[in-house]
């Protein structure tokens, strides 16, 4: 592996605004993927085209029971060595993700949470199939996200967050992303990972 590849990890609580950081991001020319997508490709070569939430947090946990707690960082920077761009990763929630990318490039992880009762206010401002979840569903799968009572090869955001080089605080309501604070941070933080 390439260990002067520039990688930027993105975690953080569900619906937190991780998928907005990448947005941004992907505006600065970089490449930008998901543990998501290795799991959904997975998933696939099972006969399951549409996975819920359940199904993804189940199969990552799976994949890394199997294969160790770095296979979903192992799998991507394997896909993206030829590259010359930055490679943007949405969606680390495990530790052995995290270890493994800073020993195998040059790994910065920025952290994004909010008011639960934010994010979940998101999700039903988002309106996908998959968000369609009462509340009380929406705490536990966010619980389960966090990692309380899971595996340490499963799901482990709250650990994760402990990690974040930057931590991103999504408490501001906004019309449009371009002239919201949340915008302006996530440009600074990738302008003070550029000069490092």
């Amino acid at each position: 592996m390439n260990k002067d590849k520039l990688v930027i990890g993105i975690t953080g609580t569900l619906c937190s605004g991780k998928g907005l950081v990448a947005k941004i991001l992907k505006s600065k020319d970089c490449d930008i993927d998901t543990f998501s997508s290795v799991i959904r490709d997975e998933l696939k070569l099972r006969g399951i085209l549409e996975a819920n939430r359940k199904q993804l947090q189940d199969e990552g946990n799976r994949l890394r029971k199997e294969f160790g707690g770095r296979v979903l960082a192992e799998r991507l920077l394997l896909k993206y060595k030829d590259s010359s761009k930055p490679l943007v990763i949405d969606g680390l929630r495990n530790v052995g993700e995290i270890e493994y990318l800073k020993k195998y490039s040059n790994f910065f992880l920025i952290g994004v949470d909010a008011p639960i009762e934010t994010r979940y206010k998101f999700t039903q401002d988002r309106k996908t199939d998959k968000d369609k979840v009462d509340y009380d569903t929406f705490v536990a799968l966010d619980t389960r996200d966090k990692g309380l009572n899971e595996p340490l090869t499963g799901q482990q955001v709250g650990m994760c967050l402990t990690y974040a080089d930057f931590l991103i605080y999504n408490d501001e309501e906004f019309t449009t992303l371009e002239d919201s604070k949340f915008y302006t941070q996530v440009l600074e933080i990738y302008d003070e990972i550029v000069k490092k």
